[in-house]
């Protein structure tokens, strides 16, 4: 049996359309890239919208705005959704003990709109005495803010500045504080971190800026 070569090879061609689909294919890829680029920034500003549609705050895009959660004088809040009863001396006992047990010495807090890349409000929480009394029988407090803080104690004593810390949040949280006195006792203090006057909320001082 003989077996004959070709004097011409044959041809195989494709019909797929290679040259039409390349453009596509390098668009696809251009994109792609962009997003990998641009992925942190998306990110970041999907979460930041996210947490501030989720907390009640306000969102405004160009023409387009969200208004956030609001409760004010003007949201029909008037005298007659409450009743009023006298009380029988046991609430302002309650409410004199904590004054008693605080030593007059309250925490409060304030909020500044963040500059930090995913958090809604910079916080300064901080001590304040009672009309009328000091700090000077507090030696140190003791700030603790759960489980997003890695469950940390932040203890400060530093008297002078009303025994503040600063911290960032993007949503509201409970502080436990508990304060420590000079004569050995300590007593503990909750207050809920809120973002009601973020509205108004002025911005973080950067560092050498004028006060």
């Amino acid at each position: 049996m003989k077996y004959t070569l070709c004097e011409k090879p044959i041809e195989v061609t494709s019909n797929f359309p290679w040259d039409k689909l390349f453009p596509d294919i390098l668009w696809i890829a251009f994109w792609l890239l962009l997003l990998l680029i641009f992925w942190k920034l998306i990110k970041g500003t999907t979460e930041n919208l996210s947490n501030r549609l989720k907390h009640g705050s306000g969102v405004k895009i160009g023409s387009f705005e969200l208004p956030g959660l609001k409760v004010s004088a003007g949201s029909e809040i008037q005298n007659q959704h409450f009743q009023t009863s006298k009380d029988d001396g046991v609430m302002d006992k309650i409410r004199s003990d904590l004054y008693k047990n605080l030593k007059c010495a309250m925490t409060v807090h304030k909020i500044f709109k963040s500059q930090k890349d995913g958090q809604l409000y910079d916080i300064l929480i901080y001590q304040i005495p009672h009309k009328g009394s000091n700090l000077i029988q507090v030696v140190s407090v003791d700030y603790y803010f759960g489980h997003m803080w890695d469950k940390k104690v932040f203890t400060t004593t530093d008297r002078s500045n009303g025994f503040a810390i600063a911290t960032s949040a993007y949503g509201p949280f409970l502080c436990l504080t508990k304060i420590n006195f000079n004569d050995g006792q300590s007593t503990t203090e909750y207050r809920y971190i809120d973002f009601e006057m973020g509205d108004v909320a002025a911005m973080t001082k950067q560092k050498g800026e004028e006060k």
